[in-house]
């Protein structure tokens, strides 16, 4: 888009319009009927128009600035065009090129108004007064070499949009937060992603899902049958995964030594029976149940005897029987390890019956936020917790982002600024300047040519179909081609 106007050819268009007057001028000398008629003409023209010598005129007028301007298309206006001639200044030149390539610019068009125009020397031409305007279509916008073209439209308030694309290797420097919720899913943990912090704004997840990705899974370490974890809730310091349940042992399962002693289980009124038989002198073999209490003591699981049904009946610990049999058994041989428990979770009760020896486990663990794995093959990825919700924070990006851009294009200078005020992605606009921090950004502004003194740019217009940026100029002076030399 640099030097939009170089090409143009204006300068020499100007420079023969000039000219062509003189040469009009001539022209009527040598075909004229002779001085008294030529005079007659002349005053002729100044009084009225002569529909036919005008015409003559403008045609002679446009066939010569045509010849000297590559496809443009030259109108002049005003009346008394033979008058206009002879005074050397023409009131009204209209060019129009409909189809020029402007500085690299294909397909850009030019249109331009000329008021008194004359040539006070050979190689200048004076304007009284001008408009102009370029436009460039928008399919005909310039792109960066090697991107894909970006896609340009007038917004609904007057203003553009472009549609691009941004590269990753464009967004390593964007920071992206993305919060998840986490919930437990059988023997699985699931973190379900919520919404995502990009730029200072957080947009709902669903319509991120291209960086945020879905479900993501982890598998919890395997937990005795009837013990299940009931929650997991990201804290500042952890994972806090609470877990509860019974988790029972049937008593068929249970170790069937006691020291040196074979042994079976039974189970009545809360108290295990452990049964076998042992020498009671002078009887050999004698039957026997010890009924014992099960009892927690941190992880373990101790049966401490209550009765001794020997000789077909229950005895108290006391009793001369009970304390025999009891003296042949070792108390550590009525005590086991459970299996160990993660930090925070505690073995709370223990019951037994029919169906086995029941435990009852509760507690809420918390495990590093290191535990979590690292996205395979993506960014890598620092874990926290923020109101409750798992974050995942990362920075850069591994993928290519469609953007779009919201632009109040101006001229400032010589310069033709489309910087953005917005930019939307994922269905969001941001502030361009929060964007523009972290993202780096193809040139937004354009250099123009620089215009002789007197001509200006005003204003650039967003049309339905691309650019109009309007110049207008007063007392302006161009040299022969001025404003350079283009092609269509």
């Amino acid at each position: 888009m640099s030097t939009l106007l170089t090409g143009l050819g204006l300068g020499r268009l100007l420079h023969r319009a000039a000219h062509a007057a003189t040469g009009r001028r001539r022209w009527m000398v040598v075909t004229g009927a002779g001085v008294t008629v030529l005079t007659g003409l002349g005053v002729a023209a100044y009084a009225l128009p002569i529909p036919f010598v005008d015409s003559l005129v403008a045609d002679q007028v446009a066939e010569r600035v045509s010849g000297q301007v590559a496809c443009a298309q030259v109108t002049v206006g005003g009346d008394r065009l033979l008058a206009q001639a002879i005074r050397g200044t023409l009131s009204e030149v209209r060019v129009t090129v409909p189809d020029a390539t402007l500085s690299g610019v294909q397909h850009a068009s030019f249109t331009a108004t000329l008021r008194d125009v004359s040539q006070p020397a050979t190689d200048q031409t004076h304007v009284g007064s001008m408009n102009a305007a370029i436009t460039i279509g928008f399919a005909n916008m310039p792109a960066v070499e090697g991107t894909a073209p970006p896609t340009y439209r007038r917004a609904d308030d007057g203003g553009l949009t472009v549609e691009t694309v941004v590269p990753a290797e464009a967004s390593e420097n964007v920071k992206a937060k993305l919060f998840l919720k986490m919930r437990i899913a059988g023997d699985s943990a699931e973190a379900v992603p919520q919404q995502l912090e990009i730029f200072g704004q957080k947009v709902a997840a669903s319509k991120a899902s291209a960086l945020t990705g879905g479900v993501r899974k982890q598998d919890l370490p395997e937990l005795p049958d009837g013990v299940t974890y009931k929650s997991i809730t990201p804290q500042r310091d952890g994972l806090h995964v609470a877990l509860a349940g019974v988790a029972t042992q049937a008593l068929d399962t249970l170790p069937t030594q006691v020291g040196d002693q074979t042994v079976t289980y039974s189970a009545a009124d809360g108290l295990i029976g452990i049964s076998t038989a042992i020498k009671v002198e002078p009887i050999i073999d004698v039957p026997l149940t010890i009924r014992a209490e099960p009892r927690l003591d941190g992880d373990s699981l101790t049966l401490v005897p209550r009765l001794v049904h020997i000789l077909g009946k229950d005895r108290e610990t006391g009793d001369v029987l009970s304390r025999i049999v009891l003296s042949q058994i070792d108390e550590k041989d009525l005590t086991r390890k459970l299996p160990a428990l993660p930090p925070g979770v505690r073995y709370r009760a223990v019951e037994v019956d029919p169906d086995g020896v029941h435990v009852t486990v509760s507690g809420t663990t918390i495990q590093p936020f290191s535990v979590l794995k690292q996205p395979e093959g993506g960014q890598p990825t620092t874990f926290g917790a923020e109101a409750g919700f798992l974050t995942a924070s990362t920075k850069g990006s591994q993928q290519d982002t469609r953007i779009q851009l919201y632009a109040e294009p101006k001229i400032t200078g010589n310069v033709l600024d489309i910087a953005p005020q917005q930019i939307e992605m994922f269905g969001t606009r941001f502030p361009a300047d929060r964007v523009l921090s972290q993202v780096k950004s193809s040139p937004t502004s354009y250099p123009l040519q620089e215009l002789p003194a007197g001509l200006t740019y005003r204003s650039v217009e967003v049309t339905p179909t691309g650019l109009l940026i309007k110049l207008e100029g007063r007392d302006v002076t161009l040299a022969k081609g001025a404003l350079g030399g283009g092609s269509c």
